[in-house]
């Protein structure tokens, strides 16, 4: 079984998108899947559209060559208190670009909080990340969470 774990992160227009392909059985968990690949897809245009477009058709390439069974991408919490600005909307808005650009690969494709990654796993979202932690770089601690969760 192929998973890839994916997460957005945006700063001052520039986005984040880390990735990570594990393989392994269902219901291994970070001591039995092994890591193929982990990696960084980003994106830096000031024009929202094109953002998103690059930054979903670089994924769907990436993915289609990767050819995972399902899909994890993990979305934001939900924030105490709601901001306005535009990184927030810029992010769920390459979410839904990486979901569509997803669905060309597998039908497969999940939209999990880190709460629901921890959920699918029987644990909390903070010990799935320190799981996470111990297969992949910092940079991709959450796309390692939603891979995890996948292999649920």
């Amino acid at each position: 079984m192929r998973v890839l774990g994916i997460a957005v992160r945006v700063s001052k227009w520039k986005s984040i998108v880390s990735l990570v392909l594990l393989e392994g059985d269902s219901g291994d968990d970070e001591s039995t899947a092994r890591v193929i690949e982990e990696f960084p897809v980003t994106g830096d245009d000031t024009e929202w559209a094109a953002h998103v477009g690059n930054v979903a058709t670089a994924v769907r390439g990436h993915a289609k060559s990767m050819k995972p069974d399902v899909v994890i991408v993990r979305r934001a919490d939900q924030a105490p208190q709601g901001r306005n600005s535009d990184g927030p909307k810029l992010r769920l808005m390459i979410e839904g670009g990486i979901v569509t650009a997803c669905l060309d690969v597998t039908s497969d494709v999940r939209v999990y909080t880190g709460k629901e990654c921890g959920k699918a796993r029987d644990v909390s979202k903070d010990d799935l990340d320190t799981r996470s932690a111990t297969l992949v770089a910092k940079a991709h601690l959450e796309a390692g969470a939603a891979a995890l969760a996948a292999m649920a």
